[in-house]
């Protein structure tokens, strides 16, 4: 057995060696160990940076740099269209399937790799995510953003400091309660994660699919192995509250009398257009992806806002005049917030110089092949761009690239249209998130409320911290202080 252990080893090592020798990319560059196995990039993910490590790489190597074995890092920018564009035959890679569901044979939106059962998938319940429904979430956000400025000014006068991100994911998960199932998740009253459903998110999602997305032939075994020993599942963790929530509205315990999404769903159910899968995914993919793009980018703006006091002067200008001229109302409207031009283009500065996601965006190419920058790549290889790269480039952004600068934003529109195609916060082409308007919804109605009250006082080092598996999330202490209390005592 030691022999045969050995020798299997040995044929192994020398088959990995044999073919990044002979392999049509081999003289691609990139860190030594990447060319064998896919260890590193799985060691440099575990670490927590990895979207500094590929900003770094490119500068070193160049607009193509190899990640692992069969799978490149792309910053050519001419290659997002390539690649992401409507109309694209490049696939999403096995990255993706440990995020989904554990069921191998069903797939969600976001983890389904083929694209054509991705586009049926998607059309069944795209309406429900298109910017004509966001009129009728409004209320509900609305809703959590009154319990929100509570929770703000109890922080104020208490003089308590906080996390900004793990409150802006409270928020962002207590509206996405409130659209999804009717009724927020009470994190904001609570004040800390009551039910472990964040914790069961980070960690049965995103940790564990963005590491078994690098290693995916392990993610069957690792789901039998769950099956067989007392392992707890954070998954299914997550599945209880959702299958409780859609049996007692299947049965009419629940009653709605507003259009939330399980009431949308249970409609479409009825007229046989959906299936319990599906209402499974709409429900899991909010929950599970609906708090974490909203609480980091609202984490965001606000500190990039704190940092550059200038641009803060500016917001506060045209929320004042706006609501001076009777254009802006409390608590703020959709349409409204998106009147507000500098603070529409804050936001997309601020997405722009912290992207959500960290890692490159997965994808196939496809038979034939394909020519990215510069280079042939064969069928199967795994190629793909990352948002950090390309929101970091001097050709498309200016030599300011790396400033916050929200003025490169109020431009003409043929400017704008040539950087909202180099713009990725959200993805790209047909597989743009599919709940980025409810995020915009989310920050285009707080945020003018949130700024026009509050100041944002970093405690101790202003400076946050960051990591990274998939979602780049932030660490600050802060302190808010009730501009209106202040206002009030002041007068008084």
């Amino acid at each position: 057995m030691p022999v045969l252990i050995a020798v299997s080893s040995a044929l192994l090592i020398l088959y990995y060696l044999i073919s990044s020798l002979f392999a049509p990319l081999r003289d691609v560059p990139g860190p030594a160990l990447a060319r064998y196995t896919r260890l590193w990039e799985l060691y440099k993910n575990w670490q927590g940076q990895f979207e500094h490590v590929t900003v770094a790489l490119h500068k070193r190597y160049g607009p193509i740099v190899r990640l692992a074995p069969n799978r490149y890092s792309i910053s050519d920018p001419k290659a997002i269209h390539t690649i992401y564009g409507f109309g694209s035959k490049f696939s999403k890679s096995d990255y993706y399937t440990p995020f989904g569901a554990p069921s191998m044979d069903h797939k969600d939106v976001f983890s389904e790799m083929s694209n054509e059962k991705h586009a049926l998938e998607r059309k069944k319940t795209s309406n429900m995510y298109s910017m004509s429904s966001l009129v009728s979430y409004e209320p509900f956000v609305d809703k959590v953003n009154g319990e929100f400025m509570d929770a703000l000014a109890d922080h104020s006068q208490h003089g308590r400091a906080f996390d900004l991100f793990t409150w802006m994911q409270f928020y962002a998960f207590d509206v996405i309660g409130e659209i999804t199932l009717g009724r927020s998740f009470g994190l904001i009253e609570a004040g800390y994660d009551k039910d472990g459903l964040l914790h069961a998110v980070h960690v049965g999602s995103v940790t564990y699919g963005s590491t078994l997305g690098l290693v995916p032939e392990i993610h069957p075994w690792y789901l039998w192995f769950q099956n067989v020993f007392p392992i707890e599942s954070h998954w299914r963790t997550v599945q209880r509250v959702i299958q409780r929530e859609i049996g007692a509205r299947m049965q009419g315990v629940s009653a709605s009398d507003r259009k939330d999404f399980l009431e949308k769903c249970v409609e479409l159910n009825k007229a046989g257009k959906v299936d319990e899968f599906t209402i499974n995914n709409v429900l899991g993919s909010n929950i599970g992806a609906g708090s974490d793009t909203t609480g980091i980018s609202i984490t965001a703006i606000i500190y990039f806002l704190v940092k550059h006091p200038h641009c803060l002067r500016k917001i506060h200008d045209e929320i004042d005049t706006a609501t001076r001229q009777g254009k802006l109302s409390n608590p703020t409207t959709f349409q409204e917030g998106q009147k507000l031009t500098y603070l529409q283009a804050t936001i997309k500065e601020a997405l722009r110089l912290h992207a959500a996601v960290g890692q490159i965006l997965s994808r196939v190419v496809p038979e034939g092949g394909a020519q990215l920058a510069g280079r042939h790549f064969p069928q199967g290889t795994v190629v793909g761009v990352n948002a950090w790269v390309i929101h970091g480039d001097e050709s498309i952004w200016g030599k300011d690239v790396h400033e916050f600068r929200p003025e490169r934003w109020l431009v003409d529109k043929e400017h704008i249209a040539f950087l909202d195609q180099h713009f990725l916060a959200f993805g790209a082409g047909a597989r743009t998130c599919i709940g980025k308007n409810i995020s915009l919804l989310e920050m285009t109605k707080l945020l003018p409320q949130l700024l026009r009250r509050f100041d944002f006082v970093p405690v101790g080092n202003s400076q946050w911290t960051t990591t990274s598996m998939w979602f780049v999330k932030q660490k600050i202490q802060v302190k808010v202080i009730d501009r209106d209390l202040e206002t009030s005592r002041n007068v008084s």
